[in-house]
């Protein structure tokens, strides 16, 4: 059974988007099939850190709305050959992504991979707590400031509440 983790917190540049390239790499090494999805539409980055942004053609809005499929859009790792990149639309706005859309990709990456990692964008908006919802694990990323620490306790809080798991 494949696990779905979600890179969370509620502050940004606080090394999300690095600790699920770090995370998947690792996973990928131990020879398990990993793909990282970035959910920070409109702000994509993760494609940046694992060296892919000029392989983009589909992402994760095209494949929820249906204008490509899930193996159009992933982007296989040049280094590992089992990690794979579903980026985020750098263009469109998050509004374009639907819940049902996003339960349709989950379910379809579940049955391709061991593990799906969810880079999620900061705070508490729509893609945040669209890839929250289908999480079995959390990671919520924080660093040593105050603001950092209480904004993560309020996701620790929409993460005991919003996800299936809840």
């Amino acid at each position: 059974m494949s696990k779905i983790i979600v890179v969370t917190s509620g502050k940004g540049g606080v090394g999300k988007t690095t600790t699920t390239a770090a995370l998947g790499a690792a996973l990928a090494q131990t020879g398990q099939n990993v793909c990282v999805v970035d959910f920070d539409v409109g702000l994509r980055n993760l494609d940046l850190i694992m060296g892919a942004e000029r392989r983009v053609v589909y992402d994760l809005i095209n494949v929820v709305q249906g204008d490509a499929k899930l193996p159009q859009a992933l982007i296989r790792d040049k280094r590992l050959d089992t990690l794979s990149l579903l980026p985020a639309s750098q263009t469109r706005d998050k509004d374009a992504l639907t819940d049902e859309g996003v339960a349709r990709v989950i379910g379809e990456l579940r049955e391709k991979f061991d593990w799906v990692i969810c880079d999620s964008p900061a705070g508490i908006e729509r893609g945040a707590t669209l890839a929250m919802r289908h999480a079995d694990i959390a990671v919520v990323v924080t660093n040593p400031e105050v603001s950092s620490v209480r904004d993560s306790d309020r996701i620790i809080g929409l993460l005991d509440s919003k996800t299936e798991r809840a």
